[in-house]
């Protein structure tokens, strides 16, 4: 029986380090090394080192411990890595917006307006704006699904100064030229984060209109004080970035997660994190369990009332494009 207890505890360990070993072959590959090359072959290297090392070094629990040490070398390694806001951004993540606040104002300094003639092809436009905070009436979130997603969305919220003044947060991957997207990358500090404030004829007109997305709008139950909490907490995130950047995460730290971490950290609870939010095409059927979305109707049935692609694409290029989807 002891015996028995022995094996099974010496191959959880060697389970163990296995897992260990392949999470810091990864986090090599995706680490700050300057050449691609260097990371990859270096990765490969080191996965393979550990098996050998087990299967040609017969002292088995020395060559555990030489292992584990080797990985806790490399995690603090990984943990060394810091985000950067100088590096050769794409254009659409070129500029950070910046926030200052005074009393019931807002300035908000590039607002971005991009002017698009398809997804690629855009005129570069930003502008600043001063926002009465006192003004400010509802919290809207937009949900974006694409190629037939079910489970996975895109996530924002727009706060309604009064249908034709609103102002959009979509929370992006900040990525660098030649700079491509996936999730496992993204759990290895591959990314920075971007909040980019911006113009709903730009991040909602450019979903609905040249990608051809299902998009969404449910007015929140938030009330214009519990809105105004919820937007002064996130604008001073945005001016916190410019001097303290992120890496994006994802799944702690994305789209739907970082405005979860917005309302818990203004209403401890109030959004907790389940399924719904990691397959954050749910989030609004959890948003509607909780009460942050509200009708009278049967989810399914509100879900489809508040359904904009064909109104976004209908009201594209108009000034009211704001006041259009909302009709």
């Amino acid at each position: 029986m002891r015996r028995a207890s022995k094996i099974g505890l010496w191959i959880l360990a060697i389970l163990l380090v296995s897992l260990a070993w392949m999470l810091a072959s990864i986090a090599i590959h995706y680490s700050n090394l300057p050449w691609p090359w260097s990371r990859t072959t270096l990765a490969w290297t080191f996965g393979l080192a550990g098996p050998l090392a087990l299967a040609f070094f017969p002292k088995r629990r020395r060559t555990l411990s030489v292992l584990f040490a080797v990985f806790l070398g490399v995690l603090a390694w990984h943990v060394s890595i810091r985000p950067s806001n100088d590096r050769d951004w794409t254009i659409a993540g070129a500029e950070l917006a910046d926030v200052r606040l005074e009393a019931d104002l807002a300035r908000v300094e590039n607002i971005r307006n991009f002017a698009y003639r398809t997804s690629d092809d855009f005129d570069v436009r930003y502008y600043d704006k001063t926002f009465d905070l006192s003004r400010l009436e509802a919290t809207d979130l937009l949900v974006s699904y694409w190629d037939g997603n079910v489970g996975v969305a895109h996530t924002m919220l727009s706060f309604d100064f009064g249908g034709t003044d609103v102002l959009c947060l979509s929370v992006e991957v900040r990525r660098e030229k030649n700079e491509g997207y996936g999730g496992l990358p993204g759990m290895f500090k591959q990314f920075e984060i971007i909040y980019v404030l911006a113009d709903e004829r730009d991040v909602v007109q450019l979903r609905t209109t040249h990608r051809k997305q299902d998009v969404f709008l449910f007015r929140t139950s938030l009330s214009p004080a519990e809105s105004r909490a919820l937007l002064v907490h996130i604008l001073e995130k945005v001016h916190r970035l410019n001097e303290h950047p992120e890496f994006y995460r994802t799944l702690a730290n994305n789209c739907t997660t970082s405005l979860v971490n917005h309302v818990n950290a203004v209403w401890p609870n109030r959004t907790p994190y389940s399924r719904k939010i990691l397959m954050n095409g749910f989030a609004p059927e959890q948003g509607f369990e909780r009460g942050m979305l509200r009708s009278d109707l049967p989810f399914d049935e509100y879900k489809l009332k508040c359904r904009i692609s064909e109104k976004g694409q209908a009201a594209a290029g108009d000034s009211e494009f704001s006041r259009r989807i909302r009709e």
